[in-house]
């Protein structure tokens, strides 16, 4: 009698409600969407309660004692994910990086063993205006360091470091390629080159190809795809060396719902979550190797053998990444006009046969006022994330100053 009485009510009340699992994540909406859609038709069950948040304040929330009660982490975080990974403050989950890639040309994408799993890979590279730049007799880029040269004068649009977030590691592509003090000298004349855009993120930059008059914006693969697909008169390329940038998913150690979070994860890495990132609407790399046979012919394939790409060392990146930001902004960006004179003056030194003059100038810009292994201190980096700090203004006036006498001595080689 009790049975049946129990059975009553339960037939009255009608399914059990769904779990909601809450998942904090900086994607685009639009993106979370179309995955909780697909989500939904396999887990009916199981609901996304979605937060947002970038990497620093999402680390702030995942400190707490609680873990501000996120079930599942899922967001573009490079530097901010492997932290708490080390921190211990995400769960292991064995046997979910079947089938993924964990490391790619021998740098790992993710630790699986501290439960940091690699989810999507984002492209640094250039969107052209192939059309403009047609029309200007100029060739296609092929590597970054084409960049620089005079041909390329007033055709760029390059994002500021510590104004536009995707910016910053995309500065270690030539530093870790050609050297601390000559990646420097690249990036002072590519900027030389360039348009600096410092507000409105990545679209601004794009804009300059759009809206501008510009010909070739630094960016990321997941910005240009879609406008591509509307039928914006954009190109990709990927030049050498080719930098991909890995985001993660993982499941804080005080998850609420540990299972459910789990069958999320699951999800976000199998055939299908994997496939979804094709989408216009994401445009992202999969992680998960067999899927792109099913992927669109101009889709990059950075698992195959024959792609390019050089190594590259995200835990240097990451340990320097304020300080490098920092410079680019004393070094670069405060005299972008100085910057413009003295290569005008270079090349116009160049053009007249007077090489010898011009490299001693070009000599000096190979000598930014911080060394390589001062940029990776820990203790240097903690204050310049602070950037109103006493000690920060401090360290900061003195690299305007060394880059003044530099840029100084510079001019005066060429007399």
């Amino acid at each position: 009698m009790t049975l049946l009485l129990a059975a009553f009510w339960l037939a009255l009340a009608g399914p059990a409600a769904a779990e909601t699992l809450r998942v904090l994540t900086s994607y685009p909406p639009e993106m979370i969407e179309l995955y909780q859609q697909a989500f939904a038709r396999v887990r009916p069950d199981l609901t996304l309660e979605v937060e947002y948040d970038h990497g620093g304040g999402a680390l702030k929330t995942l400190r707490s004692p609680d873990q501000g009660g996120i079930d599942v982490w899922w967001a573009p975080a490079a530097n901010a994910f492997p932290v708490l990974a080390r921190e211990g403050g995400l769960q292991k989950l064995p046997g979910l990086e079947a089938g993924i890639e964990t490391s790619l040309r021998g740098v790992a994408l993710g630790d699986p063993a501290r439960g940091l799993l690699p989810f999507e890979l984002a492209g640094y590279g250039l969107a052209l205006r192939a059309d403009r730049l047609a029309a200007r007799g100029l060739p296609l880029p092929a590597r970054w360091d084409d960049l620089a040269k005079p041909i390329y004068a007033g055709q760029i649009a390059l994002p500021v470091p510590s104004a536009i977030g995707y910016a910053p590691p995309m500065l270690e592509t030539l530093l870790q390629e050609r050297g601390w003090e000559q990646g420097w000298a690249t990036w002072a004349e590519i900027a030389a080159n360039a348009t600096l855009v410092d507000a409105g993120g990545g679209v601004a930059v794009l804009n300059e190809l759009l809206d501008g008059d510009r010909s070739i914006a630094l960016t990321m693969d997941f910005f240009v795809r879609p406008l591509r697909k509307e039928g914006k008169p954009l190109t990709f390329t990927y030049p050498a060396p080719t930098l991909l940038s890995p985001a993660h998913v993982g499941i804080p150690v005080k998850a609420p719902h540990p299972e459910a979070a789990r069958a999320l994860v699951a999800f976000l890495l199998s055939d299908q979550g994997q496939t979804l990132l094709f989408d216009p609407a994401v445009s992202r790399l999969p992680v998960r190797r067999a899927v792109y046979a099913e992927a669109p012919a101009d889709v990059a394939r950075p698992f195959d053998p024959q792609a390019a790409g050089g190594r590259f060392d995200p835990a240097l990146a990451n340990a320097r990444q304020a300080a490098v930001t920092a410079l680019f902004d004393e070094w670069i960006a405060v005299r972008h006009a100085k910057l413009q004179s003295l290569f005008a003056a270079i090349h116009a030194a160049e053009a007249k046969g007077d090489r010898g003059r011009a490299a001693l100038a070009r000599a000096a810009l190979a000598h930014p006022p911080l060394t390589a292994a001062a940029a990776a201190d820990p203790a240097l980096n903690a204050l310049l994330r602070n950037p109103d700090s006493a000690e920060a203004k401090t360290i900061r006036a003195g690299w305007r100053s060394e880059a003044d006498q530099t840029i100084e001595h510079a001019f005066a080689a060429l007399h």
